[in-house]
């Protein structure tokens, strides 16, 4: 039966499955990290972008054949004349149906608003909800004990901070109460690098830092992984919301964006 006609929880037993599993196996373990990514990544899955390619091992007649009839992105000669297979090829087939993927953006969707509804009560719970994301939140006291727990759904307190720094999604360090130094920066690879007072002074207005770590490249034509050295310019993300700045133009609070549309008839 195709997953989209049933009318029932079709993802809770693998779900649970996947949790007990991790339960079973230390962090440092693969095996725990593996269902973590299974669990985390399923959602995710559903709003993929559909993209319709196709790799394998070709001879050169069949090369010749797929770059007349589809759109070939990359290929590599192995420049061996006695192998069938002599041409690892990358390429689009524009013929696949979209329900091949097994896309379905309103499971995606739907996840992703019920979290944001679960999250809003937090928001509105009497605490000062200082930062948060898909399933955590940074808050200025204990939630209550029914709330935290190692079961499935609930929180788990990960640290006590005594000063810290938000300055976008996925975009923040602190000091704990026990002196440890902990950031979070998405897509630099060394955060913790960054000394704990530069990032607070990007709350000011027009800060930015000029970082520089290494990226790994692949290239299927080259056959080879390329290490490079790039800038990665740090300052506030104010993508999905606004800074509110005092007098001295230190950022101290956001707000969420209002956008007026007009129309012409």
């Amino acid at each position: 039966m195709d997953i989209y006609s049933k009318k029932e929880n079709i993802f809770k037993e693998f779900i649970d499955d996947l949790y007990e599993l991790r339960l079973s196996y230390p962090k440092t373990y693969p095996m725990n990290m593996i269902a973590k990514l299974l669990m985390n990544s399923l959602y995710g899955r559903f709003a993929m972008k559909p993209i319709k390619n196709i790799q394998g091992f070709f001879s050169k007649i069949e090369f010749f054949k797929i770059n007349r009839d589809f759109n070939v992105i990359d290929y590599i000669d192995l420049l061996d004349k006695n192998s069938k297979g002599s041409i690892y090829v990358n390429y689009e087939n524009p013929n696949i149906l979209d329900n091949y993927t097994k896309v379905s953006i309103s499971i995606a969707s739907a996840v992703t608003a019920y979290s944001r509804v679960k999250m809003y009560e937090y928001k509105k719970g009497g605490y000062n909800l200082y930062y948060t994301d898909t399933d955590s939140g940074f808050f200025d006291k204990p939630l209550p004990d029914h709330l935290i727990g190692t079961e499935l759904g609930k929180f788990k307190l990960e640290n006590i901070f005594k000063d810290i720094v938000f300055l976008g999604p996925k975009i923040y360090g602190g000091i704990t109460v026990d002196d440890k130094y902990i950031c979070k920066i998405k897509g630099f690879k060394n955060p913790t690098s960054i000394p704990f007072d530069d990032l607070k002074n990007l709350v000011e207005k027009d800060k930015y830092l000029d970082l520089s770590h290494v990226k790994w490249f692949r290239s299927l034509l080259k056959g080879e992984i390329e290490l490079k050295e790039q800038i990665y310019q740090l300052s506030k993300t104010a993508n999905k919301r606004e800074f509110i700045y005092n007098n001295n133009d230190k950022a101290i609070d956001t707000k969420a964006y209002s956008i007026n549309h007009s129309f012409n008839k």
